[in-house]
């Protein structure tokens, strides 16, 4: 059986300032918007994971929120500390395996290392940089063998990219 894994970077957030932790930045106004543009977009896609998870930083967690809510999730959206900052196919392994059977689940994190296991999955010679708000849809096969997948769609901004090849113009 196959899964269909959506590694999503989270969309644009204030920069750091002051005092305030690298946690709790959030999204910017900008950033709001342009995950609700997003998500109307993924609804054309059959965007329909059956778990949703997020690194338990504000800004990840805000995007997970607002895609969860606007594509009709019914779930609860669920803060992973493996998706984090350094999350890495170790960690997507982990998480997969903590749901046994499900077969399209959405993962909201950080770059660079979105763009590292993205690269890793899809063997970009170059690498690739996940850019805010961009989505992934990665098929892997069956649970033995996750280190390779095969893309089935990107959306980044306003272009929808079927051939990983395209992908390679962004190295990290």
């Amino acid at each position: 059986m196959t899964m269909k894994v959506y590694l999503i970077r989270h969309a644009e957030a204030v920069d750091r300032a002051g005092d305030a932790p690298d946690a709790a930045r959030h999204l910017t106004a900008r950033g709001r918007l342009s995950v609700r543009e997003t998500a109307r977009r993924l609804t054309g896609e059959r965007f329909l994971p059956k778990v949703f998870l997020s690194s338990p930083l504000a800004r990840a967690l805000q995007t997970a929120d607002i895609l969860a809510e606007r594509t009709g999730y019914e779930g609860e959206v669920i803060a992973a500390a493996r998706l984090g900052p350094g999350f890495d196919l170790e960690g997507l392994n982990a998480v997969l395996d903590s749901f046994p059977g499900e077969t399209e689940i959405a993962l909201v994190g950080h770059e660079p290392d979105l763009g590292r296991v993205v690269s890793q999955l899809l063997s970009l010679p170059k690498g690739y940089a996940m850019p805010k708000g961009a989505v992934a849809a990665v098929v892997l096969p069956d649970a033995g063998s996750r280190l390779r997948g095969t893309l089935d769609w990107l959306l980044a901004g306003d272009r929808r990219i079927v051939d990983p090849s395209e992908l390679t113009g962004r190295e990290t």
